[in-house]
């Protein structure tokens, strides 16, 4: 599973964020949470996918995490919501289905960045990535994992 590598821009995304002991917890509520305001976001989104944002570059410790869709900008924000700017950075794009999101993040902490020339950018922000149309365990999705170029010793 090699991933590919992606220069991303900065970009904005609006949804609700939750506070989790770590990423290993259920996201599902905060989502079902976020489906309540879905309609109001999606009239201000580009791109039609919606984005689960990592505020937090240590998934195994307390963190943040954004459930939404990237937005030109902030105006007409609906209360409740928030507005997120992710920076521009490397990314390794790791493509997976819905499902095997745990796995592919076990591969990515548990052999690839070991053996790869990048290391994680702890100063950017992690996301995954759900296309339009994903709708079960085997939809496709895209683990966005901020990295940049190991140091040679």
């Amino acid at each position: 599973m090699q991933p590919r590598m992606v220069q991303r821009a900065a970009f904005s995304v609006m949804g609700v964020v939750g506070h989790f002991r770590s990423a290993a917890e259920d996201f599902g509520p905060l989502w079902s949470e976020y489906m309540t305001f879905h309609e109001q976001i999606e009239a201000l989104s580009v791109g039609g996918g919606h984005y689960g944002v990592y505020l937090g570059a240590d998934h195994a410790k307390p963190l943040d995490y954004l459930a939404g869709m990237a937005v030109h900008d902030a105006m007409g924000a609906p209360e409740g919501v928030e507005v997120r700017e992710v920076p521009e950075a490397l990314y390794a794009v790791f493509a997976c289905s819905f499902q095997d999101i745990g796995p592919t993040y076990g591969y990515i902490w548990g052999e690839w960045l070991g053996s790869s020339a990048y290391e994680q950018d702890r100063r950017k922000l992690g996301f995954d990535y759900f296309p339009p149309g994903t709708t079960d365990g085997d939809s496709p999705m895209e683990v966005w994992f901020p990295v940049s170029k190991r140091d040679e010793e």
